[in-house]
């Protein structure tokens, strides 16, 4: 895997249709950023995923210790269905990170036996959380990794992208995500 290979991937991705969640998905996971800035794109996608599927599911909303108390509270004014919203804490800013979260989904009695899972995250992040994902999740589950646009100016946006290559580089480097997604 080079840094162009990377690129391309990128580039790929921002040109091409969002992955379509299947109706039989059994889970939504939303991966929340850090505790400094509450991404409410990325919760409304993950509602609007959940109101896509045939069966009600649980919509796990996996951050930081911090935001556990906001998230809930924007989850009930967003009208999420409270027995199916889920919270899980994957440590405090500074420690919690991308791949605490996938520690977490696959430790959480609620979730670790989940097998079709939706994952949110942003658009610039998808990449990353792929490889984390296929490092983590056990062979027999199946995911996609569903991104909403952040809002970030073009150079906002390369600076993001430029940031995480060089992140997936040095994690899949040293054993932290596959080099690969799957």
């Amino acid at each position: 895997m080079t840094m162009m290979d990377l690129v391309n991937e990128f580039i790929d991705l921002y040109k091409s249709s969002p992955e379509t969640v299947p109706k039989n998905t059994d889970g939504i996971v939303v991966l929340m950023g850090p505790a400094r800035r509450v991404d409410i794109s990325r919760i409304n996608l993950g509602l609007n995923i959940l109101r896509t599927l045939s069966n009600p599911v649980p919509i796990i909303f996996s951050g930081v210790t911090e935001e556990r108390e906001e998230i809930l509270s924007l989850m009930e004014r967003l009208g999420s269905p409270k027995s199916l919203t889920h919270f899980q804490d994957c440590g405090k800013t500074g420690v919690a990170n991308t791949k605490t979260q996938f520690e977490t989904l696959i430790a959480d009695p609620l979730t670790k036996d989940l097998r079709r899972l939706a994952i949110v995250t942003s658009v610039w992040h998808i990449p990353r959380v792929k490889r984390t994902a296929a490092k983590f999740l056990p062979p027999e589950t199946r995911f996609v990794v569903a991104g909403n646009p952040d809002g970030s100016n073009d150079c906002d946006s390369f600076v993001l992208v430029m940031g995480e290559i060089r992140k997936i580089i040095e994690y899949s480097a040293r054993g932290d995500i596959s080099a690969k997604p799957r």
